[in-house]
């Protein structure tokens, strides 16, 4: 009995503080479900990306090699954990959770700043069991980090318009300096807090010195990242480069509003190399990442000063899913998620409703004249935000930040409702303020249609991209069949398909799909080049090599066309061929090791072992594609930059070992032959050059040991087996 009283009187004196532990039990409850749920390990997209890139920072590539594509400050902190814990989703959704109970503490410090107690608790309430926001938190974004940190910014702000202090604009500007590094769209917001400094203070010399305080703050973020991209990549880029491509894919003729999509034929399934090419091929020379990205905002510029009235149609219709109910995702169907997640389902809260009371507050605010300058700023905050955003395309996650917000307005609306006395004046006010809630909340419960439909392709297109990759082929099928029969034009998902039938062994479903492929979308390089593909394993090379130059003319840089073009040149013995399609693929393509792999073994197999030899040394050296613009580790592709490396400087080494060993040069051929085990260790046939090494060059005891390591790896081999016998 006590102890009841004890916890009531905890509850009673601290209510904030029983909020977060409700908040923690909630997503305690949710992790849980989600851990025994199939799609615990599918990570897509983004989360894929931020996952690969944070364990490349936590195995000791710290500082990079190229300037950042995407801001780097969630990915980092990312990494620090991985670092200390190992790499674990577990952990990183631990720490999606804690950011998000934090962000539901400031909510409600903030709410209590601008409207009082019960406003404070029902806005914490509210956050700490919002679905969306749960959902996020455990994803591996940056989303729920940038929604915590403006909201610090925020209640840094208030405090320091109240107390004029320089610490509370200090630590203000470096949050905001933390937030820019994290998504630097933050970064147009910070006028409106300049603006609000000098609107507040009368005194214009202390407005000036804490606005200067607060921007130099926020510098002392961001420099350190654009002094790193300026050394690693001699390149003026202040946080990320992906701004201009961003911006182009919410500008321009395709643009739906809500997609990361590109114009056709690139489609949904673009790459930075796609853009890079592009942008390169068009202004005719070599481009650094920060004129790419300049490039690509220009686009989006010249189709807006061109399309006005299509642009503004664009944006109002991005403004409008700003205010809709529908959370849209471009990575997962989250209806279908939340649906199978009884934590989520049963939350009777969403975006609509928020709305609604938002309504309601603003009605209040304005007939009663509440509307002071806290309240004015934080509005301010929250249109400005949805209007800088729509300028780019709008899905759930990206409106994250500013919900709280509207959370912590709408409960001074649910509040002022609850408030209601007998007296005609204020049933009156009352009944209409509760008539705005009804029709704003059916405004936004009306979702478009055609944005639910992309919604739902993409996340079961990126579920049957993950089956595809884990081997599970019948249930990456139904997937993709599922999704047809909802969207039969949805691009790749033909091609995914007839992939999964080409690995069960089925190449006439193979082919039928790739054919559909390129019937739905001739414009299209990847159907053509699966055709070829296929043609190239059934041994039909003249039908392969006319497919593979029909994927190059759509895509001249498509390192997989070229090198299957290359591998039927080499069957049909066409040299001169082989040596034009080298030269030109070291010309268009970015990987570029690919290709001096590829020419090493074919002029091995061709025994012309001086210009093999050539192209194979010249593989070793190749760099690894930087982590930080790694197209492979947004997909589920196999293997990523830095691991497809290793392969490629594997294998030649292992193709040079045994170029070497046939020369009689034992020692390089020793020495290329441990290079090759050292990256992959997997090369049974780099054990046998490496064994014949040492036992042709009279070090039979190393041989011996080798061997022995051999056998224990590759007990069936018969190669090894018998070179072992011949050593006992």
């Amino acid at each position: 009995m006590i102890m009841k009283r004890k916890i009531k009187k905890i509850i009673s004196d601290h209510p904030l503080f029983a909020i977060l532990i409700l908040a923690g039990i909630v997503r305690g409850l949710f992790l849980l479900y989600y851990y025994y749920d199939e799609q615990w390990d599918q990570l897509l997209v983004d989360s894929l990306f931020h996952n690969y890139w944070a364990q490349s920072i936590a195995n000791g590539n710290i500082i990079g090699q190229e300037a950042f594509f995407r801001a780097p400050f969630y990915i980092y902190l990312l990494a620090g954990l991985y670092a200390v814990f190992g790499n674990s989703i577990f952990i990183a959704r631990i720490f999606g959770f804690l950011i998000g109970i934090s962000s539901v503490y400031v909510t409600g410090r903030i709410a209590l700043r601008l409207f009082g107690k019960k406003t404070a608790i029902f806005a914490a309430l509210i956050h700490a069991v919002y679905p969306i926001a749960i959902y996020f938190e455990s994803e591996l974004l940056v989303d729920s980090l940038l929604t915590f940190l403006v909201e610090l910014s925020i209640l840094c702000f208030l405090y320091a318009m109240k107390s004029k202090t320089t610490k509370w604009f200090a630590l203000t500007g470096l949050i905001l300096g933390l937030a820019a590094i994290t998504k630097p769209t933050i970064l147009a917001l910070v006028p409106i807090y300049i603006i609000w400094l000098f609107m507040n203070n009368r005194n214009l010399l202390k407005s000036f010195s804490h606005s200067i305080i607060l921007i130099g703050s926020l510098l002392i973020i961001i420099m350190p990242v654009t002094v790193r991209n300026l050394l690693v990549a001699d390149d003026f880029v202040l946080i990320s480069s992906s701004g201009g491509i961003n911006f182009y894919i919410g500008n321009n003729a395709s643009a739906d509003g809500s997609s990361a999509s590109m114009p056709p034929p690139l489609g949904h399934n673009w790459q930075i190399k796609d853009i890079n090419y592009i942008a390169e091929h068009e202004t005719g020379r070599e481009l650094k990442a920060s004129e790419i990205s300049d490039f690509w905002f220009k686009k989006g510029i010249d189709w807006i000063t061109s399309n006005k009235l299509d642009f503004l149609k664009l944006y109002l219709h991005k403004l409008y899913l700003c205010f809709n109910n529908l959370e849209i995702s471009n990575n997962r169907d989250l209806r279908i998620f939340f649906d199978n997640n009884p934590i989520l389902k049963s939350i009777p809260v969403n975006y609509a409703l928020i709305l609604a009371l938002v309504s309601v507050a603003v009605f209040f605010l304005i007939v009663r004249r509440e509307l002071n300058g806290q309240i004015l700023f934080v509005t301010v905050i929250i249109l400005s935000y949805l209007l800088i955003i729509s300028l780019f395309f709008i899905n759930a996650r990206f409106r994250l930040p500013v919900v709280p917000l509207l959370i912590i307005i709408a409960s001074y609306g649910f509040i002022n409702l609850l408030n209601i006395d007998k007296r005609t004046k204020s049933l009156k006010l009352h009944s209409i303020a509760l008539i705005v809630g009804i029709g704003i909340f059916v405004l936004s419960y009306s979702a478009p249609p055609q944005t639910g439909s992309i919604n739902i392709s993409g996340g079961l297109f990126n579920q049957g991209n993950y089956y595809l990759y884990k081997g599970d082929y019948e249930k990456a099928i139904n997937l993709y069949k599922h999704l047809l029969k909802s969207n039969s034009r949805f691009p790749d998902a033909n091609l995914n398909l007839g992939v999964a039938y080409l690995r069960q062994g089925n190449d006439d479903s193979a082919e039928y799909y790739f054919r559909r492929e390129t019937e739905l979308f001739p414009d299209r390089a990847d159907g053509y080049l699966n055709i070829a593909s296929l043609h190239l394993i059934n041994g039909r090379h003249l039908l392969s090599l006319e497919y593979a130059d029909s994927a190059l003319s759509l895509k001249p840089y498509h390192t997989e066309a070229i090198i299957i073009k290359m591998r039927n040149l080499a069957v049909l013995y066409d040299t001169l061929g082989l040596q034009k399609t080298i030269k030109q693929a070291l010309i268009s393509t970015s990987e570029k090791s690919r290709i001096w792999l590829e020419a090493g073994l074919i002029y091995s197999n061709w025994q012309m072992y001086d210009l093999a030899i050539d192209y194979l040394r010249t593989a070793l050296t190749a760099v690894a594609v930087a982590a930080e613009t790694d197209d492979r580790a947004f997909t589920y592709s196999g293997l990523t930059g830095r691991q497809l490396s290793r392969k490629i400087k594997a294998r030649a080494a292992y193709q040079l070992g045994f170029i070497y060993g046939v020369r009689n040069d034992l020692i390089r051929s020793i020495v290329m032959s441990n290079l090759a085990l050292s990256n992959d260790s997997s090369i049974a046939e780099a054990y046998v050059n490496l064994i014949n090494g040492y036992r042709l060059s009279g070090k039979t005891d190393s041989a011996r040991y080798v061997s022995q390591i051999a056998l224990d790896k590759f007990p069936d081999h018969r190669t090894i087996q018998a070179i072992s016998s011949t050593l006992k």
